[in-house]
């Protein structure tokens, strides 16, 4: 079976509201028969990635943490990768980045270094949260998951590349028109950041490539 990989450190409020958004992408994954590796909190580590990405095939990575324009951290924001430091390892890889800024730099490092296809933002990654609710309830906060688990969904579906970045855009786009008249101050700064958040959405590497998704049975029963 193909295998997805997700990467999800929570040592902060960001991250936490960034695990719970990748962790709705893994029941997609099962249910699409996807093997699944799940990295948290403290084995968010470059070591650890490496000694899974060397020891297995993985098919598609979906990763959270912070960045800037050449690096992205992991566990306790410890680099993980930067610009032509250690990129090289996400050769041969589709992936997806919930990070700050790294597609100035660092995605179009992965993808001379070899990696196949890869989405993330060319900009600080915006997002509004009511810290009144729990994280998994936060209604402020769910238009930036809804987008984030439309990108994973569509990779996992094995959409290429233009048509996983569509998706998000397109995501981004009805959360906006839906909020749009609302009244309240909060949704018309949800409806800035996820304006931001879509024009800054950047997608780079092979246009015809996707994952291949796991083969389904069909069963006749008499």
């Amino acid at each position: 079976m193909p295998t997805v990989l997700f990467f999800r450190p929570d040592t902060d409020t960001a991250l936490q509201y960034g695990k719970v958004w990748l962790g709705l992408g893994i029941p997609e994954a099962t249910r699409r028969g996807y093997d699944v590796i799940d990295m948290i909190d403290e084995a968010c580590t470059f070591d650890t990635l490496q000694e899974i990405m060397t020891s297995q095939k993985i098919d598609a990575l979906i990763f959270l943490g912070h960045g800037n324009s050449n690096t992205f951290t992991g566990s306790k924001q410890v680099t993980v990768f930067k610009a032509c430091q250690n990129d090289e390892l996400m050769s041969g890889t589709i992936s997806h980045f919930l990070s700050c800024s790294i597609g100035q730099e660092l995605l179009p490092s992965i993808i001379s270094k070899g990696g196949v296809y890869t989405i993330g933002y060319a900009v600080d990654f915006q997002f509004m949260i009511n810290p009144e609710f729990p994280v998994e309830e936060d209604p402020v906060a769910e238009p930036f998951g809804d987008v984030t688990v439309a990108i994973i969904k569509a990779i996992l579906d094995g959409k290429k590349l233009k048509d996983v970045w569509n998706v998000g855009i397109s995501k981004c786009d009805e959360w906006i028109n839906k909020l749009h008249n609302r009244p309240e101050v909060i949704w018309a700064e949800v409806i800035g950041a996820l304006r931001h958040d879509r024009d800054g959405m950047i997608a780079l590497g092979d246009q015809e490539a996707y994952v291949l998704p796991p083969r389904k049975v069909v069963l006749n029963v008499p």
